[in-house]
């Protein structure tokens, strides 16, 4: 098969597209010496090589203030003998600082493709203008830099806290100074942006991070932002409900402001990320002021679904809500880490040992497969149904009769041949192995893993339902319906079958009571009977088995104990940390209180059950008595004797209504005290996200002006 690079297709990976090199001048640390050959500069780079292998994020993006250096001088490295090999995706980027109506500064940043050259990065810098108040704005150099540091009056560089003597006399000073206080005319950041072929530079503003663009009053400057906003494709936010809102996902918390939002950015929803603005190569745990690669503030991890190239970004920014994820864990990569053994991590297909048959067929078959892959697709004989068939086969699926490739007068031929030759292995991602040969048929008693329903045997079943042949449709449409029927409705229903008999069983024996009866005890045997084949013994304990493997992944992924922080707290954010103390003991209390009325409930729905059984039971005996009447009346005559004197008949429901009465009283009560219990929920998570980010950050910037 095709040795793929990123053989399971888009999957979800921690991307950091804002980090610094010794090239930057807030830098960190050790910087960058004049010559980028010296002993020094070689072992940074190696350092910054092995730094970013040893991050958790997939891709960086380096953003250096004014320069291109750190990824020119990453690029040399890479093209020596003897260096470091690279193992991450690493794209090409600078920061820039834009003239803008504000009276802070506004920073914005360019992305570039990791197959741009060296020249186009030149080309570009040298397409940006500075701004020279008073006068015709000069293109974007280290010179021109220099010029604005002595250009600027001297009670700006004391603004800045820098000395006008260095200014003058130290051109590095002087360039550091520049780097500190020069602003680009807007409109030649964008026209720069544009000019670089087959798109391979991208717009990147921060939104509500340091220096963003909500530091500016948009009501008075509306234009201005606009115009960033339309021309952008990523923003840089660390706030979820930014993240929500940029992707265009509307929630009740933005519900009254996206429309509008949406319509800012002409309805073209926008990819939202997180960057570390790492300033050095390893951080201090727990220090957001001093973050190293991959160590993302708050725990706002940017997670992005995608191949870690610059094609998987493009693609990222065309599905924003579908493809990046801003928090700890993306809701998919949970459910995945929390049931490894329900989903199958490989597939292999290989010749059984000692084979004689010269024909390789499926032989090293090996397919790595991704945990959200929902279709298959190719040419007619490309293998779909094949795959199909051998992935049921492996989860013990029912189907195996329906199969279209694994049958008889194809690959199983008449006598087995040829897929007698070759066994199939599934990896699952717990670790869990299965193996069959192609030949073989699951045993019924084995749990079924798979659910597998083949285009043929599905055709068949349509085709005999519209003819009128055949009930199988509609046996597997009341089990799809079965499976997703609540507690409070299945009443202890093992199938549809069940529940439909317990639900008709009353109105049944209106029919025939003396019937019903019989038929009850008949079916307690038969069902006892079934439970003591061996055959059901065995799928129960295969079941076990499979239960005891949901119980191992989860202990597996429990949480370790975090320890009580050692160091002392503020008096506010103490009064924070108890406030958010109280309020996780209060959603404690919350969901376990909605547990107990929801088997609350359960128990009602089946007391209401019984109550219209017995009624609808007294219905029968009612008529019962009628019909003996009817029925023995002219016997009774002949006797000389009143048959109402036989048979009397004494019914009080009165019981059963108060009881009703009660539980129709409790099941509106647990109902009302459920939707407070949701609606006081919503209200404490409310007020838990400012308190976890008053203790959490140290700031908390406004979404808006």
């Amino acid at each position: 098969m095709t040795n793929l690079k990123y053989n399971r297709g888009s999957e979800w990976r921690k991307w950091d597209l804002h980090i610094h090199t010794p090239a930057s001048f807030h830098w960190n640390g050790q910087k960058f010496k004049t010559d980028p050959d010296c002993p020094e500069n070689i072992a940074l780079v190696d350092e910054m090589i092995l730094a970013l292998n040893a991050a958790e994020p997939a891709v960086f993006a380096i953003m250096d203030y004014w320069t291109f250096d750190g990824w020119f001088a990453l690029k040399r490295r890479l093209s020596q003998i003897g260096a470091p090999k690279l193992e991450k995706t690493v794209f090409p980027g600078i920061e820039l600082r834009l003239m803008a109506p504000m009276k802070g500064r506004l920073n914005a940043h360019v992305l570039f493709s990791d197959k741009v050259d060296d020249q186009e990065l030149i080309d570009f810098k040298s397409n940006l203008q500075i701004e020279f108040p008073g006068q015709i704005p000069k293109n974007l150099s280290n010179p021109a830099l220099i010029e604005y540091a002595r250009f600027v009056p001297a009670d700006k560089l004391e603004h800045h806290g820098l000395d006008k003597t260095k200014v003058m006399n130290d051109d590095s000073y002087a360039l550091k100074a520049g780097s500190t206080m020069a602003e680009l005319n807007c409109e030649s950041y964008k026209k720069a942006i544009s000019q670089v072929k087959k798109d391979k530079a991208i717009g990147f503003m921060p939104f509500d991070t340091n220096d963003g663009l909500t530091t500016i009053d948009r009501n008075e400057h509306y234009g201005y932002v606009l115009g960033l906003f339309k021309s952008s494709p990523i923003f840089e936010t660390r706030n979820v409900a930014i993240w929500e809102a940029f992707s265009s996902i509307k929630t009740d918390r933005n519900s009254g402001w996206i429309d509008e939002f949406q319509a800012a950015l002409d309805n073209t929803p926008r990819l939202a990320v997180s960057g570390s603005d790492a300033h050095c190569f390893i951080g201090e745990l727990g220090n957001n002021d001093k973050r190293g690669y991959g160590d993302y503030p708050s725990g706002k991890i940017t997670w992005i679904k995608a191949n870690p190239t610059f094609e998987g970004l493009q693609q990222a920014i065309k599905e924003p809500a579908k493809r990046s994820f801003i928090g700890e864990q993306p809701p998919k990569i949970k459910l995945f880490n929390e049931n490894r053994s329900l989903f199958i991590d490989i597939l292999e297909i290989s010749k059984v040992p000692g084979s004689i048959l010269t024909e390789e067929w499926l032989n090293q078959t090996k397919l790595s497969l991704n945990p959200d892959l929902i279709a298959i697709i190719g040419n007619k004989g490309s293998g779909k149904s094949a795959l199909a068939d051998i992935t049921a086969l492996l989860g013990n699926s029912k189907q195996n009769q329906h199969f279209s490739f694994l049958k008889e007068n194809r690959f199983r031929g008449k006598t087995g041949e040829p897929a007698k030759h070759f066994v199939a292995k599934s990896t699952w991602a717990d670790g869990k192995e299965m193996e069959k040969n192609l030949n073989e048929n699951p045993a019924t008693e084995n749990v079924e893993f798979v659910k597998y329903i083949p285009q043929g045997h599905f055709e068949d079943l349509c085709n005999a339902h519209v003819s009128g042949k055949s009930d199988a449709f509609e046996k597997e449409l009341r089990a799809v319906i079965f499976s997703h029927a609540d507690d409070a409705v299945r009443l202890g229903a093992l199938d549809f079958d069940q529940l439909i008999e317990q639900q008709e069983r009353s109105l049944r024996s209106r029919v025939d009571g003396l019937r019903g009866e019989l038929h009850n005890v008949n079916q307690q045997i038969s069902s006892i009977e079934r439970q003591m084949l061996p055959e059901i013994r065995k799928a129960i304990e295969e079941l076990l088995t499979q239960k005891f493997r949901l119980i191992d992944e989860h202990n597996k992924i429990r949480p370790e104990n975090v320890e009580q922080p050692t160091s002392e707290l503020s008096e506010e954010q103490q009064k924070a940390s108890d406030q958010l103390v109280e309020i996780a003991e209060e959603l404690k209390k919350a969901k376990a209180k909605k547990e107990s009325n929801h088997n609350e409930l359960t128990k009602l729905a089946a007391k209401n059950k019984a109550g219209r059984n017995i009624r609808e039971g007294i219905d029968v005996v009612s008529r019962t008595i009628q019909h003996f009447f009817t029925s023995f009346d002219d016997d009774a005559k002949l006797l000389e004797i009143d048959i109402n004197e036989i048979i009397q008949l004494k019914i009080n429901e009165q019981r059963i209504t108060d009881i009703e009465s009660v539980t129709l009283a409790r099941e509106t009560e647990i109902r009302s005290e459920s939707q407070k219990l949701e609606e006081h929920e919503r209200v404490i998570i409310t007020k838990r996200e400012p308190l976890s980010a008053k203790l959490n950050s140290p700031g908390n910037p406004p979404i808006f002006n």
